[in-house]
């Protein structure tokens, strides 16, 4: 199953350092929920670790990440990703695009995903895991927001931990359901 997604959104951050942590693995980690960086290869090959929850199903992939892109005089940046699920059963890839504009406020970052997934996630559909992948990238959005403001205020960078927490996408799928049944049976959908 793939699923594609298109992004926008505004940091109150200069270019260069939203580019500076956009690039820097280390510090981008932090931001993505259930993810932790394991190995710096090199600086365009790294490794990690990802756990998804959605209902009963928990999936935890191992990966790879590379840059294939890092252009810092168009602010372009160019992402493949492949994971395995550690249980051997399905894994995902992993296309992303991002390029910075300079807006008065600060930055627009405008974002391009293609997610393919096989096995046990997969069996939610398509639809399902495009309205999770949107509220866990709303999480990432609020979660880079963060830790730009921290780094404006020159407060201590977020540390990385150890275990990272799983994505916790039960509540995620309550909130898309109830979504779906407002937005095919009217807005007096109440749920309780």
């Amino acid at each position: 199953m793939e699923v594609k997604a298109e992004k926008k959104f505004q940091v109150n951050a200069k270019i260069n350092e939203v580019w500076d942590v956009l690039t820097k693995p280390e510090k981008i980690v932090v931001c993505v929920p259930g993810a932790q960086l394991t190995e710096t290869v090199d600086d365009d090959h790294f490794k990690g670790k990802v756990t998804v929850k959605i209902g009963p199903v928990i999936a935890k992939f191992t990966g790879e990440v590379e840059f294939s892109k890092r252009d810092s005089s168009t602010f372009e940046l160019v992402m493949q990703g492949k994971g395995a699920d550690i249980r051997g059963k399905g894994g995902a890839t992993m296309n992303m695009n991002l390029s910075l504009n300079e807006i008065e406020t600060g930055t627009e970052v405008l974002c391009m995903m293609t997610v393919s997934i096989t096995g046990r996630i997969a069996q939610f559909g398509a639809r399902m895991i495009e309205a999770v992948n949107n509220k866990l990238f709303e999480q990432f959005i609020k979660n880079f927001s963060n830790l730009l403001s921290e780094s404006n205020d020159e407060a201590s960078p977020t540390e990385i931990s150890k275990d990272a927490e799983p994505v916790k996408a039960a509540s995620l799928v309550g909130s898309i359901l109830v979504s779906e049944l407002k937005r095919k049976f009217g807005k007096k959908v109440e749920l309780e």
